[in-house]
């Protein structure tokens, strides 16, 4: 497994910092229901001396455990006209003009994070991460 960059870092740090837009809450997939889990080693960003998880404050666990993200997943894309918006109905079929691949669009809080790819397990679908946005 690759480590993150600091750019990467503060890029996804940012992206989350940002309000979520509030819409429905989307259901988590039940723990165990997704397979193994590993764990993850971040990089010192420069300067910055860090801290072990274990000297973290109560306060800062709890901050740390009830942060919220929006994250989304972009498939595809297409342009309409107002007209076709307007034409929409329920069945009705969007062709997308921008599936150049089988990679999707990973986003948190409107910021382009990452790349994925579609995968089911136990008949539920998930992303997988293959590679996390550059910054411009």
């Amino acid at each position: 497994m690759s480590e993150f960059t600091p750019d990467e870092i503060e890029g996804i740090v940012k992206a989350m910092s940002q309000e979520a837009p509030s819409e429905e809450k989307i259901p988590l997939l039940p723990p165990g229901s997704y397979g193994t889990v590993s764990k993850v080693a971040f990089t010192p960003i420069e300067g910055e001396k860090p801290r072990p998880l274990s000297e973290l404050t109560e306060k800062e666990l709890s901050d740390f455990e009830t942060l919220k993200a929006h994250i989304e997943v972009v498939f595809g894309k297409t342009k309409l006209t107002l007209k076709e918006l307007a034409a929409l109905e329920e069945g009705s079929l969007l062709p997308l003009d921008d599936l150049c691949d089988d990679l999707v669009d990973i986003y948190v809080n409107g910021t382009k994070i990452g790349r994925g790819e579609v995968v089911a397990v136990d008949g539920q679908f998930g992303v997988k991460i293959i590679c996390f946005a550059q910054k411009p």
